[in-house]
């Protein structure tokens, strides 16, 4: 069985120069091909490491298009997905291998992760539903730590993922109607759904998580928004009708509260006012698209 790594790079030269060396230095077996893909990254970058290749965009496509082109340029049984900001904590390679040897019913693994605080960070996630948008982030990550502690279904994500080629074969690549967030449930929702079982392997990564900068109002309405697709997607949200009107209740809700105490909360007006005009513009998305019905707003797919 052969494994190789896949790393993604814009802009973040000196970390996945930390991510190539650490690794290098935990690879207590062969790394069978070990590709850093660059997304025509505006900074200077050169990687002089003989055991990778780097392939270079010669225009911006974004995560998901750079992450289909890199496992189009794979070729292992086993693909690690790193993110440049992740790289293991100890002897992988073997582990590894050894691993999805052992648990052939296995498609796509995720290591156990620590922050730069040495503490757990989240490297996986049990599989959402409506919950997720009815209830909001806060909400929901609360009902995940206090409730939900072993879910029946879990999906990892890409800071640290491990895939078999073969359930690439049987499933195709990453979804390219979602921007940079879901993709990762998305693969991994589609795997289970062709028998495939989601594990998290008893080996350390460090990851850095620090996300790209936003503003919360962006940040808020894209979580919404491909978080509807996913739903949608594999059939989780009907009616759709009357998780619109739920959501909608919560959020005119969560707007008023900001306007009338959010004073007391938060730092200036500009928060208040960015945090306010988010939860607007998602009470306008859902309600306008749900008067039109389905339509390109609401970004259609197959049901899986």
């Amino acid at each position: 069985m052969s494994l190789g790594l896949l790393v993604t790079n814009y802009n973040t030269a000196a970390l996945t120069t930390s991510c190539i060396e650490h690794s290098l230095k935990y690879a207590d077996a062969p790394i069978d091909q070990f590709v850093v893909i660059d997304d025509c990254s505006t900074e200077d970058y050169s990687f002089n490491f003989k055991e990778v290749e780097v392939i270079r965009n010669s225009r911006n496509l974004g995560l998901i298009k750079t992450l289909n082109r890199g496992l189009k340029n794979m070729h292992t049984d086993l693909i690690l997905i790193l993110d440049s900001d992740a790289w293991p904590l100890e002897d992988y390679v073997s582990g590894v291998k050894s691993y999805f040897n052992d648990n052939p019913e296995v498609g796509i693994a995720t290591f156990q992760t620590v922050n730069s605080k040495g503490l757990a960070s989240a490297s996986y996630e049990a599989e959402p539903g409506a919950l997720s948008l009815l209830l909001g982030q806060q909400l929901y990550r609360l009902y995940l730590n206090k409730i939900l502690r072993n879910p029946r279904r879990i999906n990892v994500f890409t800071c640290a993922m491990v895939v078999r080629k073969q359930v690439i074969k049987e499933i195709g690549n990453f979804d390219e109607n979602f921007d940079w967030l879901e993709l990762d449930h998305d693969l991994c929702m589609r795997a289970t759904r062709k028998g495939w079982k989601i594990a998290v392997m008893p080996i350390r990564a460090f990851h850095k998580g620090s996300g790209t900068p936003q503003k919360v109002s962006d940040r808020v309405i894209r979580f919404y928004k491909n978080r509807w697709y996913l739903l949608k997607k594999f059939g989780k949200i009907d009616p759709a009708f009357v998780l619109v009107g739920a959501i909608s209740f919560r959020l005119a809700l969560e707007f008023i509260l900001i306007w009338t105490i959010g004073f007391f909360y938060y730092r200036n007006l500009e928060e208040i006012k960015d945090k306010g005009n988010s939860r607007k513009a998602l009470i306008n998305y859902f309600l306008w698209n749900s008067l039109k019905g389905n339509n390109d707003s609401f970004v259609e797919a197959n049901s899986c």
